[in-house]
Formats: C-alpha cells, sequence, structure tokens
C-alpha cells in the first residue's frame, strides 16, 4: 500500500479495516456511538495479540475478529454465556449451546483455546468443555478472536485463539460504573426472573492505576416457547445456567515508572457460578420430536457449577537494550462440578496451572532495511484430575510440563505488504499416575513426551488504497484429551503408555481479501486444514482419534446509509470429512457436533436521534444431513433467531430493552439435535425480555 496510508489517511483506513474484521458488529454501528461505558475509540484500539505485540489492524496477516467493550455489552443485555456472544458477533465459530458448556461449539471446525488476559482456561488434559463460562461479561473490556489453527501462544489451539481481555482502569483519578437489570421469560413470568448488578470503581492518579469491579447474578428457571419449563442442565451433565447463582470479582493494580518506560501491573479475578435447582430431566423421543422434560428432583450429592480464581503479574519494559520485553506469570485454579447422571458418580474437574511467557520484540536493521525480530520463551506446569465425589476417580491424577521458544520475523515490503515467518518448537511431558478405570481395568502410569517443532508464514499485500489480500499457513499441537481416553480405555490398553501417539498436529491454510470505499465494506477468506488425530467421539461417547481434513469460506458485508441507518451481516461455511480407517479415504462426513451447519448473522441498526438506538438482528442457523456414524452426526433442521435492542438516554444514565427470540420461535438448539439423545433433546429458550439501567458517575 503507498505510504500515504502510513502517514495523512492512517486515521481513515485503519478503522475501516477494523471495521471488516470485527466481521458483522462493527464500530460504526449506531449503539456504539452513545455507550455509557468507556467512550475510548481511538486508534490504541486498533491493535491485537495475535502476534504476541500489538500490531495495528492494517499490519495483521490473518483472520481476525476483535469484538470490542460496546459490543459486548450489547449483546449481553441478550445472554450473559459468551458462546452466545461470540457465536453472534465471530464469523467460523458455531453456534452456543445456550448452555454453561461450549461442547460442539467450535471454531472452523475444531477446538480452540481460550486465554484470559493471556492465563490458558481451557482444560487439555480432561476438556472441561467450560472454557467460555469462566468470567463474567462485564469483567471483559474487549475480546480478540485469531480464527484458524495458530501456535502464536501454543499448547493447544488447532481451531484459533480466543484472548479475552479484561477490563482497564479509567483515566480520570476516580470513576464509577453502576448497573442493574432484571430479565424474564414473556411465557412464563413466575419463576423465570434473572437479577443483575455490577459495581465497578477505577482511575489513574499520577503514575497509578486501579480497579476493582464486582457483579452478581441470581437465575431462576428458563423456558421455552411453549412456556414449558428447560431442564437446567439442558445437556444432560454438562452443566446449566438455569436455577444459578453468580458472582464475579475482579481487581487490578499498576504502576508505570522510569519515566513511563516500564510498568508493573497485578491482576485477580474470582468467577464463581453454583446450580441449587429442584429439578431435572426425564426422557424426551428425539425419533418422534418429543422434547426432553423437566420433572420435580434432583440426583446431585453437590451443587455443580464452575469456580475461577486468577491471578497474574504483568512486566513490560518499552527498551531494555533497545527492545520491547513484556513478562507474564500467572497462576490460575479452575474446577468444574459436573450435574451427576443416574448410575455414575458425580465428578468435578480440579485443574491447577501456573506458568510464564516472555515475548521479546527487536527491532533490526540490515543496510537501510528495518525490520523485527520476536523471539521468546514460554512455560507452563498444569496438574489436572477429574475426581469422583461420591463415587470412584476414574481418572488419573496429571502432570504437564511444557516448554517452549520461539521466534518470527516481520518483514516490510516497502509499500507493497508485510511478510511474517516463524518458527517454534515445543516439549511436552506428562506424568501421569495409576488409575482403575471406568471399566474396571488398571491403568498403570507413564511419562508421555513430547517434541513439535511447528512453522508459520502469512503476508499481507494492499493491492490498492482500499483492499488488502493476505494469506496464512500455520501449525497447531496438541495433546488433546488424555485423561477421557483412559477412562474409556479397554482392556487391551494397560499402561498409559499406550496412548502417546494420540497427539494432534493440525495444519491450517488461508486466504482472504478484506476492503472498503466510501459506506460499502467487505471481507471473504477462504480456509483449510488438515490432521493426523482428529478427535470425535463414537456412538458410546468414547473418543475416537482418525486423519480429518476440513474446509470452508467466511464473508461480511456492511453498508452504512448515513448517521441514522446502518446494515450489516456475516456468513460461516464449514465441511469436513474423516478418513475411519486411515486408508486416506475419507468415506465419512464429520459430524454436526464437529463441523456446524451454514451460519448466518445480519442486523439492522435506526438511531433517530442521539438519545435513542436501536438494533434489529438476526441468527440463521441452517440445516445440515450429515453421512456419518459418530455421536454428533444426527439430521440438524434450520432454526432462526431475531433479538431486538433499545436504549434510550435517561437522565444521567441509559435504560436499556433488550428482547431476545423476539417472534419466540420454537426450537432445537444445534447440540440438542446433533446429539439426539433422550435425555438432551432440550428447546432452547423462549421470548425473554431484559430491562437494565446503567450509568457512569
Amino acid at each position: 500500500m503507498p505510504k500515504i496510508f502510513h502517514s495523512n489517511n492512517k486515521r481513515r483506513i485503519l478503522p475501516i479495516v477494523n471495521f471488516l474484521l470485527v466481521g458483522g458488529i462493527f464500530p460504526g454501528s449506531a449503539l456504539a456511538q452513545n455507550a455509557p461505558e468507556d467512550e475510548s475509540v481511538g486508534l490504541e484500539q486498533m491493535v491485537v495479540t495475535a502476534t504476541r505485540t500489538e500490531t495495528p489492524i492494517s499490519q495483521l496477516t490473518r483472520s481476525v475478529t476483535v469484538v470490542t467493550n460496546q459490543e459486548i455489552q450489547q449483546q449481553a443485555g441478550l445472554a450473559r454465556n459468551l458462546g452466545d456472544v461470540l457465536a453472534k458477533t465471530v464469523p467460523g465459530l458455531g453456534p452456543s449451546s445456550e448452555a454453561l458448556s461450549s461442547f460442539s461449539q467450535t471454531l472452523r471446525g475444531r477446538d480452540f483455546l481460550v486465554l484470559i488476559d493471556g492465563i490458558p482456561q481451557s482444560t487439555p488434559l480432561r476438556s472441561s468443555s467450560r472454557d467460555l463460562n469462566t468470567i463474567d461479561v462485564d469483567a471483559i473490556e474487549r475480546i480478540e478472536v485469531i480464527r484458524g489453527g495458530t501456535a502464536a501462544y501454543g499448547f493447544g489451539a488447532a481451531g484459533g485463539l480466543i484472548n479475552i481481555i479484561t477490563k482497564k482502569p479509567a483515566k480520570e483519578a476516580l470513576a464509577g460504573y453502576s448497573q442493574a437489570s432484571v430479565r424474564v421469560s414473556t411465557e412464563h413470568l413466575d419463576d423465570s426472573a434473572a437479577w443483575q448488578t455490577t459495581q465497578r470503581v477505577s482511575g489513574t492518579k499520577d503514575n497509578i492505576d486501579y480497579l476493582a469491579s464486582g457483579t452478581f447474578i441470581q437465575r431462576n428457571g428458563y423456558f421455552d416457547a411453549d412456556g414449558d419449563r428447560i431442564p437446567p442442565d439442558p445437556l444432560g451433565n454438562q452443566g446449566g445456567l438455569a436455577d444459578t447463582n453468580e458472582y464475579n470479582i475482579l481487581g487490578k493494580f499498576g504502576f508505570n515508572f522510569d519515566q513511563d518506560r516500564q510498568r508493573l501491573q497485578f491482576f485477580v479475578n474470582h468467577f464463581n457460578i453454583k446450580q441449587d435447582t429442584d429439578f431435572t430431566f426425564a426422557f424426551g423421543d428425539p425419533n418422534q420430536g418429543i422434547k426432553t422434560p423437566a420433572v420435580p428432583g434432583s440426583f446431585n450429592a453437590a451443587d455443580p457449577g464452575t469456580t475461577n480464581t486468577l491471578a497474574s503479574m504483568h512486566y513490560i519494559n518499552r527498551d531494555l537494550l533497545g527492545s520491547h520485553v513484556k513478562l507474564n506469570a500467572y497462576y490460575g485454579d479452575l474446577t468444574a462440578r459436573f450435574s451427576k447422571f443416574p448410575g455414575f458418580a458425580q465428578t468435578e474437574i480440579q485443574s491447577q496451572k501456573y506458568g510464564t511467557r516472555l515475548t521479546i520484540d527487536t527491532p533490526l536493521a540490515v543496510r537501510d532495511y528495518d525490520f523485527s525480530l520476536i523471539w521468546g520463551i514460554d512455560f507452563l506446569r498444569d496438574e489436572t484430575v477429574q475426581a469422583g465425589i461420591d463415587g470412584p476417580t476414574v481418572v488419573p491424577n496429571m502432570q504437564e510440563n511444557a516448554l517452549a521458544g520461539f521466534l518470527e520475523l516481520e518483514l516490510p515490503l516497502s509499500d507493497l505488504g508485510l511478510l511474517r515467518g516463524g518458527f517454534r518448537y515445543e516439549h511436552i511431558s506428562v506424568d501421569i499416575d495409576d488409575i482403575v478405570n471406568r471399566g474396571g481395568t488398571l491403568v498403570r502410569g507413564d511419562t508421555l513426551n513430547y517434541g513439535k517443532p511447528l512453522f508459520n508464514a502469512s503476508a499481507v499485500f494492499y493491492l490498492t488504497d482500499e483492499i488488502e489480500a493476505f494469506g496464512s499457513f500455520s501449525q497447531s499441537f496438541s495433546v488433546a484429551d488424555i485423561g477421557r481416553a483412559i477412562r474409556d480405555a479397554n482392556s487391551s490398553i494397560t499402561s498409559a503408555g499406550q496412548l502417546e501417539s494420540n497427539a494432534q498436529k493440525v495444519n491450517s491454510y488461508e486466504i482472504g481479501l478484506r476492503g472498503g470505499r466510501g459506506p460499502l465494506q467487505a471481507s471473504a477468506a477462504g480456509f483449510y486444514s488438515t490432521s493426523n488425530n482428529g478427535t470425535t467421539f463414537n456412538q458410546d461417547l468414547s473418543i475416537v482419534k482418525q486423519p480429518e481434513r476440513i474446509w470452508g469460506a467466511e464473508g461480511t458485508l456492511a453498508y452504512r446509509f448515513n448517521s441514522q441507518w446502518n446494515t450489516g451481516g456475516t456468513v460461516t461455511w464449514v465441511a469436513g470429512e474423516v478418513d475411519l480407517n486411515d486408508d486416506d479415504d475419507y468415506e465419512e462426513d464429520l459430524p454436526n457436533t464437529r463441523v456446524p451447519p451454514v451460519k448466518l448473522t445480519g442486523f439492522l441498526e435506526y438511531s433517530p436521534w442521539r438519545w435513542w438506538d436501536n438494533r434489529m438482528q438476526v441468527l440463521y442457523v441452517g440445516d445440515r444431513s450429515p453421512d456419518s456414524t459418530q455421536f454428533g452426526g444426527g439430521e440438524v433442521d434450520d432454526y432462526t433467531i431475531v433479538d431486538l435492542i433499545s436504549r434510550f438516554k435517561v437522565g444521567p444514565g441509559y435504560l436499556g430493552v433488550a428482547v431476545k427470540n423476539l417472534l419466540n420461535n420454537d426450537y432445537f438448539p444445534l447440540v440438542s439435535q446433533a446429539g439426539r439423545l433422550p435425555y438432551a433433546f432440550s428447546t432452547g429458550p423462549g421470548r425473554t425480555v431484559r430491562i437494565s439501567y446503567a450509568l457512569n458517575w
């Protein structure tokens, strides 16, 4: 792109490029103009963590979606579940399960790695599928999503990376924020109310900044379009949101020194959600279209839910011998307790981890050619077990030690574009204890060792002042769900060492265009990925490792008519096949729990006055009938959800009215249809209305 892009026109082009990458929820939306939260929308937001360093949107060589604070708050008016928020804002991400679990919600057909301020939330040694529900939305500043496998942060990101970035302190000495809301089902007013409040104070004084935030939510029952109660755990025993109490406490303290050249920040966040319900499930009949009913009773020995405590220290040196250095040391303690299923012990996954990330950005020059070398070291220790609460523990205690070094070159091509390429080497060892598994087989412990080199190469080319082309190749690596493989292993598996070959390496490719002219903006990308040990489940819900290939396309389109009217949308299409016999013949489609049907989103915004904003949006999930004998291969019929969001300036704050499922559509979420289990064939929520009031003070 001509040099003028990097000077006079930079302020004009960068917002347009950001508009495209957000993927359907654009900064130009009317509802973002008068947000009661943090008002900053300047160029400092035009950076992401895809490359481990802050990078202007225009220099990205990957597909990245940045979901801003205003957009998160907008969608949270409809549902505070991050799976819902991201499904309606991120191309490539599958439809939400509408539960506490993110099971079946994949990114480009594969699992994704979730981080909170760089702290891993995923539990790869024994997947809890709670990754997207370990923090409340009111603690989040923005979310950055890398679409497609990446080794940027390592240790598992086959489908991509979701980095949740927490709230930042206000720039003034003292600033407060207060919000309260109530949500009810229009089809069953009794026992459906959900109450929520958030209080926050923050500020900056001289070289010190601070933040303290707390959110509390009390939810009652969820009801479908017929006014019937939905089982509190709609997926059987994966976790639900109905009848829960939730709180989230966030604290930050930071200070700059050495004339702002150095910074030290401390962070702590505690999230807790517990379900106390007097209802459970009976059995439906998926073949007859009979939904799973909620009935009085409870199987639980202890209240299911999630507890997550995070702490970290961030250190930045902006000029250490000419390099920009970032060091992050962190600790995480996650407990994910499942509902009890009749005939089995109630269990909880306990995962404690700590680690460090060191990133060094070194500028270099050779004969007047300036480029950058980004390099560093990552360390992670993760101890995980799935413990029995009212029965035996059948998953071993596992200790993972992972060390990785990486380097990446960033090579400007004058006015033509930018090249990136790099290398990462991961060494992972997993110590596994002896265990008697669910089938009664004694599986001897062992130490599994993995050493994998991972490569990446990507580029962006400025075709004109208004159009960019980009492409990438990247590799990712994951040890996958070792705990479940041991738990379900048959009698032929007598040692954990026999599972060492089950690790998964993914090769990902993508190519795309993005650009805009005047009020019209658009983007399109195609992707393809292969893996040698893709993870699915057979009909007995046991893990199966087989070669896979996945491909698809994504697109965004937006048009702003004037200052009052704005419209846009996204499209996602994914397909995939599996080689059942490892003979290079891909016999079956991947199931719907891995590869979702076509997903379309669209919105229309209207702001007649500065004090009144309105948004109508739609989510369409298409039908898909895969040729699959695996679990999740059930036929999915299409469904449509229409939402309405309206907000008014009232007094010092804003009064919000949000209506989810405006047309009260009676539907089964994708995961219910795909699994077709009589105890998890649950309907989605009917029409709900949320009224809120929020103000800055």
